[in-house]
């Protein structure tokens, strides 16, 4: 199957940790995807993709949904034909990126509505990432349903399209994120890495896996990768023990969120 690749910001203004790529560096992946003789996929076909079929195709998705897409990502796929597929969290289109630990930083814009209908026109698809971007395998079953319900419900009444599917905040879930997603709609759930770094929810761990919700594992690209490394997330192969133990080093970091909005909450109560 194609790679998938999972960006976030791209900005030329400083943000913390490694989970944003600037416009000149974007590009820079993008122009080597096209000299190589890549196409992009939508989320949706991907799906439907043929594994027999060899040509050379890539899905590029973005997770959080921030202004800077509309700014620098729009532009730079058009410029080479490339479409992607922008997961948004529905609660906060048209405001800030308040669920993030920002300590001293300014917080960053996120994609109002007018801004979401112009990539829908452009090409592009939108999913949902929730709908505050909690850490969904800490929520209650009910809490779950609620939010999966309710952020795919407010993207299709304002957007006026199917919301097909679902990414998970900080990339993880479990086997009732899995199922409730299934149960509400949602026809596939994105990850960043394998199944294997969601602990416990490898498909072999699961009942009846070909019943189940298709997981879209992907490929997290960050500020560090160059077009050398970032052909090498492109070209390596999904068994990859290199881009599993990458994935899975960088998502441990990415839980220390987590864990301080959870003492927050504590603190606050």
């Amino acid at each position: 199957m194609p790679p998938v690749l999972a960006y976030h910001l791209i900005d030329q203004r400083f943000d913390a940790g490694i989970a944003w790529t600037t416009p000149r560096r974007f590009e820079k992946q993008i122009a080597w995807l096209a000299a190589a003789g890549y196409r992009s996929l939508s989320l949706s076909e991907y799906l439907q993709h043929d594994p027999a079929n060899n040509e050379k195709a890539v899905v590029i998705t973005f997770d959080d949904g921030y202004r800077s897409l509309h700014q620098y990502a729009l532009p730079i796929l058009a410029r080479y034909h490339f479409k992607a597929t922008a997961f948004v969290i529905s609660g906060y289109v048209g405001q800030d990126n308040r669920w993030d630990v920002k300590f001293f930083l300014p917080r960053l814009p996120l994609l109002d509505w007018k801004e979401l209908r112009e990539l829908l026109a452009a090409g592009w698809e939108i999913g949902s990432h929730s709908l505050r971007h909690e850490y969904l395998p800490h929520l209650s079953t009910p809490e779950l349903r609620n939010d999966l319900l309710q952020s795919r419900r407010i993207l299709e009444e304002q957007l006026q399209v199917p919301i097909r599917h679902l990414s998970l905040p900080f990339g993880r879930g479990n086997h009732q994120v899995y199922r409730v997603a299934q149960e509400v709609g949602y026809e596939s759930v994105s990850i960043l890495g394998s199944e294997k770094i969601n602990v416990g929810t490898a498909r072999s761990a699961i009942p009846n896996p070909p019943s189940q919700i298709p997981i879209v594992p992907r490929r997290g690209i960050y500020l560090p990768d160059t077009v050398r490394s970032f052909r090498r997330r492109v070209e390596a192969p999904p068994d990859s023990r290199w881009q599993y133990w990458r994935q899975y080093t960088i998502s441990a970091f990415s839980m220390g969120t987590v864990m301080v909005k959870g003492v927050k909450k504590v603190f606050a109560s």
